[in-house]
């Protein structure tokens, strides 16, 4: 059996993007944005500096009348906001609700952009912003014909350990592409995704020129792993919401006791003992199996047993 919940359609469903000086600001912009309990956005999002200036280059080209919106829109930017185009950062928001309800929430988060140094930059960089996380599966496709390698991974982090996380990981994977001596510059971005009262889910972009390298994608690989540890030892966690898998399941160790894996071992060989379900993620991943008796109730050198 399903249950199914059924909310009515919002009444009315809008946009908004909320430009900020730098990281830091952004930050503080989007917490005090998670503590707006019943009068939050339905969604927010922090784009860094990378993302948004990749966002601003895949727009199409403006028309006249909208090119001096943008020169107006930066010169004012520049003028009230001490903005600089190396720096900035945006927020993109969605609002949905009855009428009466965008229409406050927008107030208050104009307000709350204006006390965090901010400036409103419309509803058309704010959709344009949720099109890019459509876009960005497409544009990796398209960049591997160019020989571009490009993927996304993401962890929870909580408020008080945000920044470091995003510039710790950020500087790892320049070090380690560096020390690899790969061609070219790696493209590293991140992106705050959902807002909670404990913390954030953060996304981050890794890419690299791989031509000429051999096994490319063990190379990558090999990278995106030690950013994962970076995460974990700056106070992220493995994953938000994509899981261990397999590609994961090496920090098990690191996360998990051995009371917590045996338990779910028991678990699993209680329930499924000749292992028909044996998928080999997470904790399961390095578990041996018989084929005459199913999983054996032992754990292997990843656990440190």
């Amino acid at each position: 059996s399903a249950v199914i919940k059924i909310w009515p359609i919002a009444e009315t469903k809008q946009f908004e993007s909320v430009l900020l000086p730098n990281f830091d600001a952004g930050i503080k912009f989007i917490k005090e944005l998670s503590k707006m309990r019943s009068m939050k956005p339905a969604s927010a999002r922090l784009l860094d500096n990378d993302q948004f200036r990749l966002g601003q280059a895949l727009k199409e080209a403006p028309s006249k009348l909208e090119s001096l919106r943008q020169v107006a829109s930066k010169s004012l930017g520049d003028y009230f906001g001490n903005f600089n185009g190396k720096s900035v950062v945006c927020a993109t928001i969605t609002f949905e609700g009855s009428c009466s309800e965008v229409k406050l929430q927008r107030k208050n988060v104009q307000k709350l952009a204006v006390n965090h140094g901010g400036l409103l930059a419309g509803p058309k960089v704010g959709k344009a912003g949720y099109d890019l996380t459509f876009a960005i599966a497409y544009l990796r496709d398209f960049a591997m014909n160019y020989a571009i390698l490009g993927e996304s991974f993401e962890t929870f982090v909580p408020w008080s350990k945000l920044t470091q996380v995003v510039m710790a990981t950020k500087k790892r994977i320049y070090e380690e592409h560096k020390n690899r001596s790969l061609p070219g510059k790696p493209f590293v971005c991140s992106r705050i995704t959902q807002l909670y009262d404990e913390g954030a889910c953060v996304y981050f972009y890794f890419c690299m020129n791989s031509d000429g390298v051999l096994e490319p994608s063990n190379v990558y690989g090999e990278i995106e792993l030690c950013a994962r540890q970076e995460i974990l030892n700056n106070g992220g966690s493995l994953s938000h919401h994509h899981g261990l898998g397999k590609l994961r399941s090496q920090f098990v160790s690191q996360i998990f006791n051995d009371g917590y894996v045996n338990s779910l071992i028991a678990i699993k060989k209680a329930m499924d003992p000749m292992n028909t379900f044996g998928a080999r993620n997470g904790v399961f991943s390095n578990i041996p199996i018989n084929s005459s008796t199913g999983m054996e109730h032992q754990r292997k050198s990843h656990l440190g047993k």
